[in-house]
């Protein structure tokens, strides 16, 4: 019988998680536009790995939910409904609400100032009206105090509806970045993390969702009103 090396398997495994990950990342920061094909060629040659851990990759993220099988052997970015829509909110506002306020009484003066100054560079990027940059700051903003909530499982759940949107980010710019509520709302969620008031920081967070989630429902509309 062969000899199976464990160390080779455990690089492989490790590689899948990396792959994995950067994908994960892309998606919620809306680097990929709703119904783009992602083939495993096209990320194994965007990521610079071989086609294996390009394959698992995708196919563990289209088991999630996060990715859906399309024409062929791609895997495509799923359509969003306003329905859905509506209960990825609901579900954020409580599972981030939660995270949000546990955070606000765990996280030490250092993670806090990373937060704050992930917070400060969103607001810069957005007012130099650089939309990708704002996009993953904001992205940085929101997971740090989340992670500081200690519960990985929280975590992993609150990621897996940041996929499901992603994609769907882009479509809420430059309108909703000229807007600033979404500054303000950051603005008050930052504010209440240096006083480290939970309560305060949740509904700062939950009303950031909502608005997020009510300027994308109405591009979904007009999404779905340009199609008709």
């Amino acid at each position: 019988m062969a000899t199976i090396s464990l160390d080779n398997i455990e690089r492989s495994a490790t590689l899948t998680a990396q792959v994995g990950q950067r994908l994960r990342e892309a998606i919620a920061a809306g680097v990929f536009a709703p119904g783009d094909r992602l083939t495993i060629r096209s990320v194994a040659a965007a990521l610079g790995v071989s086609p294996t851990p390009a394959r698992e990759a995708l196919n563990i993220l289209a088991t999630e939910g996060s990715l859906e099988s399309g024409p062929g052997r791609s895997i495509i970015v799923p359509p969003l409904s306003v329905e859905r829509l509506h209960e990825i909110t609901e579900i954020r506002v409580s599972l981030e609400g939660l995270a949000a306020e546990t955070a606000a009484g765990l996280l030490d003066a250092a993670a806090i100032a990373a937060i704050v100054g992930a917070n400060d560079a969103m607001t810069e990027a957005t007012e130099a009206q650089d939309f990708k940059l704002a996009m993953l700051k904001n992205r940085e903003f929101h997971f740090g105090l989340y992670r500081g909530a200690r519960m990985p499982m929280l975590s992993k759940l609150i990621e897996g509806l940041w996929l499901r949107t992603g994609a769907y980010i882009n479509l809420i710019y430059p309108a909703f970045g000229l807007a600033k509520k979404g500054i303000e709302n950051h603005r008050a969620a930052a504010e209440a993390l240096e006083a480290r008031d939970g309560k305060a920081l949740r509904a700062a967070i939950e009303q950031d969702i909502r608005y997020a989630s009510a300027h994308l429902e109405a591009a979904l509309r007009t999404r779905e009103q340009n199609a008709a």
